[in-house]
């Protein structure tokens, strides 16, 4: 299980990027969850694991995120929240432009900064709210990490991008990924080894 955890690791990160106010080793333990109960339940094989495992990983961090969300979230912010919407639409007809948080900071007389800390905090949650929902369904073609990790291979060089591509996306053990590109099985766990110290640069 160690070995399926630290070939996942990179994807366990990048979730986790997706998440704010929580403890980032609790992210990841709740990710580790995840990713050993998918593995338990992969049975389609034309599915990539990686895939496969993202939304069991985001489940799990997810409903770390709402008993962090109970204790964090409270009335006077949805209060807060629900008035700077009002305050938008009502400003809007008034003065026929695009509103702005500072207008409706004088509008409500409330601090500018925490109406940036409330709009930020809620926005974050409803679109965590609405991933789940996608990934409930089965619609989970657009997952951000996954991009950013796609992204993130253009950071390293041909050879590593070639091993990380093998390892991750073809799910190649070392010793083959070694035979595909004609060099030892040791420099393909030093390329890895390297490779991800990079990329988790990149996506932290």
């Amino acid at each position: 299980m160690d070995q399926l955890i630290e070939e996942n690791s990179l994807l366990i990160f990048s979730i986790a990027k997706r998440f704010y106010n929580i403890d980032k080793e609790d992210l990841y333990q709740a990710g580790c969850l995840g990713l050993l109960k998918a593995y338990r339940n992969y049975r389609d094989t034309s599915v990539k694991f990686s895939s496969y495992a993202y939304k069991y990983i985001f489940g799990e961090m997810y409903e770390l995120s709402l008993k962090s969300r109970d204790i964090k979230l409270n009335k006077n912010y949805l209060k807060l929240y629900r008035s700077i919407n009002i305050a938008k639409n009502t400003l809007a007809q008034s003065l026929n432009r695009e509103v702005t948080l500072k207008d409706v900071s004088s509008y409500l007389e409330v601090d500018l900064s925490e109406l940036e800390y409330v709009s930020i905090m809620m926005e974050d949650m409803f679109s965590l709210d609405d991933e789940y929902e996608r990934i409930q369904i089965g619609v989970e073609n657009n997952c951000d990490d996954l991009i950013m990790l796609e992204e993130s291979l253009s950071t390293l060089d041909p050879l590593s991008s070639a091993v990380i591509n093998y390892r991750f996306k073809e799910d190649l053990t070392q010793s083959e990924v070694a035979d595909l590109l004609g060099i030892s099985q040791v420099k393909v766990s030093r390329i890895e080894a390297k490779s991800k110290r990079q990329i988790l640069e990149y996506i932290s």
